[in-house]
């Protein structure tokens, strides 16, 4: 269990650490799908060209599925779309607002290293929700094979409730 949690950490390191970004911060209604399909309207089948236009304002991770390569961050434009490759766009949400990784590490006053650990510690899930959000795109041959949406809601995983007063 904590190899699959700590697997689906590494994205939220990776995405733009506290680093600046000019692009926009998801809303938790992007990663909301109707069945097959996102709430942008991008299913399996799509190409290149739907994925470009619905999440072209939105950072986006990329991940060689035969490789161990890590998640890298690239231009929507420069995805190697043709290759077997996860695209990936997630958002971080405390106490229900989209955060970037730069507010809760200014806020906070840590470097983005110590992200992780901040997000785990008992200390804070008891003052704080939050959850991590995904859509996983998976390409093959050019069109998306697969589309997987899931959410980590860090208060559960690490089993300290948000204490409101």
């Amino acid at each position: 269990m904590k190899k699959l949690l700590y697997m689906i950490l590494i994205p939220v390191l990776f995405l733009s650490g506290c680093a600046k970004n000019t692009l926009q911060t998801p809303s938790a209604d992007l990663f909301v799908m109707d069945g097959d399909i996102t709430a942008a309207g991008i299913s399996a089948g799509d190409g290149p060209e739907e994925f470009i236009d619905a999440y072209r304002d939105y950072p986006i991770q990329v991940a060689y599925q035969d490789q161990s390569s890590g998640y890298l961050t690239m231009s929507i434009e420069d995805i190697p779309y043709e290759d077997q490759i996860s695209s990936i766009i997630a958002g971080l949400f405390i106490d229900g607002e989209s955060v970037t990784e730069e507010e809760v590490c200014a806020e906070n006053e840590i470097e983005s290293s110590e992200l992780p650990e901040l997000l785990s510690s008992p200390s804070y899930l008891r003052n704080h929700d939050v959850i991590y959000r995904l859509l996983d795109f998976r390409w093959e041959d050019g069109v998306i094979a697969d589309i997987i949406s899931m959410d980590l809601n860090y208060n559960e995983t690490f089993e300290t409730p948000h204490i409101q007063s």
